[in-house]
């Protein structure tokens, strides 16, 4: 293994108020603005259902998140930073190694050009107005989709650069996308009780008399086995928006005090964002809105505004969700390359050797150029499918798997931080607390991945016709098996790459000082 990579004393420190601010950027992106709109649909319009499902996925997280506070507190040297390094310390050098591979080649390579290709949306809605389809307010881009990639990999290149010039820069970027991202969701949770209140809450979800779109899950004549099955079918998905949040940890070559920091930043602002989520919940179920142009289309009308002061509205809200998408890509950017600068640094990434000369004595710069060619790469392949499609499907398709796949990561480092809690194997600071959230968190997280790979895309490609509805604001339907092959495939590439990085490696450097993950 390579040495442990010391905090970067050539660029700005991040403090502890940024590093909350990264996490939060990272953890809100898009999903909170219009994810309620397929809870409802779960839960058949129940707003108490939608509420509680949200509460059970904030429980779930923060339990997640106090179970890897101990995991961090351990003050052993180990080889990569964030969660490679937990793994590492915690699971040994098998599973610390493959975390330390698919880490910054799969989770964040995907995710920052993901996040970037959801930028590039965000900035093609500024131009396109809402519309109503079957009573039914939707946004939609009428751009062609080449033009989406093109604006997306601009966005993505020169947030890479950010990264690779300024620290300073990034942590500012950081602060002003958490604050764009805080005041509309304020708004949303204020103004939305403020107005059910006055409206006798006449239009709230909490209503069983509430008008609601069709259920997307099998229903029950048992209403109480309704209700469970569409909580059961929202956690997935709600899992999903609170995720990312470990990747601060990959922030630490640059913190001034990573083994105190990265706990805090994680238990100060996973809290922070499961209160805004709840806000913003409870602000739509009161006012009966599904999403958040729905929600200030109302809100425009019941305070007078006419047409020209909803097209106002509707910018201002396009350009904000656009600002708090170029935070999130922005955060996903300063984890990814310091990701790969750690697998440079200690030579356990195929090509680091080659990617470590051409960054020599410039802080950031391999980690920034490594990710550069393989999130071009990466993008090349991904507009094949969206240009002949003109279609964003397979980049909304794609965008949860890393997250999906690292849900048993999560519970796997969960488990053995468990045993060790027993066992005293690794020296941590030990929580009271610790057996009963490391439990939630593993049930949890385990629920998540086996319902979405094993139920969503294997055993419902035998029982349900139905398409798979994949795409943000140009999408469309696609076949359940088509899908699903996509979704096996990937996670096929996700097992499989830490053995082809290794064997790369093995054939490459005859002289390798890396333990390798078979070894």
């Amino acid at each position: 293994m390579g040495k442990q990579n010391k905090p970067d004393k050539t660029t700005a420190k991040i403090g502890l108020f940024s590093s909350v601010t990264i996490l939060i950027s990272v953890v809100v992106g898009i999903g909170i603005f219009f994810k309620n709109k397929s809870i409802l649909n779960n839960n058949n319009g129940d707003g108490w259902c939608v509420l509680l499902s949200w509460i059970i996925a904030a429980v779930i997280t923060l339990t997640t998140a106090l179970a890897f506070a101990e995991i961090i507190s351990s003050d052993k040297k180990h080889d990569g930073s964030g969660l490679a390094g937990w793994a590492y310390k915690i699971c040994g050098h098998k599973i610390g190694r493959f975390v330390l591979i698919v880490m910054p080649l799969f989770f964040f390579m995907f995710k920052m050009v993901n996040t970037s290709f959801f930028a590039g949306e965000a900035v093609l809605l500024i131009f396109n107005k809402p519309k109503l389809v079957n009573n039914t307010l939707q946004m939609s881009i009428q751009q062609d989709a080449y033009i989406i990639v093109l604006v997306a990999y601009a966005i993505m290149v020169c947030f890479i650069a950010v990264n690779a010039f300024s620290t300073r820069a990034a942590k500012g970027i950081s602060w002003v996308a958490t604050m764009c991202k805080f005041i509309p969701l304020i708004l949303i949770g204020v103004l939305g009780i403020t107005f059910g209140i006055l409206d006798g809450f006449s239009n709230s979800f909490f209503h069983a008399t509430t008008s609601v779109a069709p259920i997307n899950v099998t229903a029950s004549s048992n209403t109480s086995a309704s209700a469970a099955l569409g909580i059961f079918a929202s956690l997935p998905a709600l899992l999903f928006t609170f995720d990312s949040f470990l990747t601060v940890g990959n922030s630490a070559v640059s913190m001034e005090k990573p083994d105190k920091q990265v706990p805090k930043a994680i238990l100060i602002g996973i809290p922070i964002v499961a209160g805004l989520y709840l806000l913003v919940t409870v602000g739509q179920l009161l006012t009966g809105q599904r999403d958040v142009y729905a929600f200030f289309k109302y809100v425009t009308e019941r305070c007078g505004g006419n047409d020209n002061a909803e097209t106002i509205v509707n910018i201002v809200l396009g350009c904000i969700i656009m600002i708090s998408l170029f935070g999130s890509v922005n955060a996903m950017t300063m984890g990814a390359v310091r990701s790969i600068q750690a697998g440079v640094n200690s030579g356990n990434i195929m090509g680091a050797n080659l990617f470590k000369k051409w960054g020599k004595g410039k802080p950031l710069r391999a980690g920034c150029l490594f990710g550069f060619i393989v999130a071009s790469a990466i993008c090349g392949i991904m507009a094949i499918p969206t240009i002949i499609l003109n279609s964003d499907s397979a980049y909304d398709g794609v965008s949860n798997l890393p997250t999906l796949f690292f849900f048993v990561v999560y519970a796997t480092v969960v488990l053995f931080g468990l045993m060790n809690h027993y066992t005293h194997k690794i020296e941590v600071k030990r929580m009271l607390i610790y057996p009963v959230v490391a439990v939630i968190s593993i049930l949890g997280c385990s629920f998540a991945f086996t319902y979405n790979l094993f139920y969503e895309f294997l055993a419902r490609c035998f029982t349900d016709g139905k398409n798979v509805n994949w795409g943000m604001f140009k999408g469309q339907s696609i076949q359940r098996p088509i899908a699903a092959a996509i979704v096996w495939a990937a996670f096929f590439i996700f097992m499989a790459l830490p053995f082809i990085n290794d064997f790369c490696i093995s054939k490459i450097r005859s002289n390798h000082s890396q333990r390798l993950i078979w070894q």
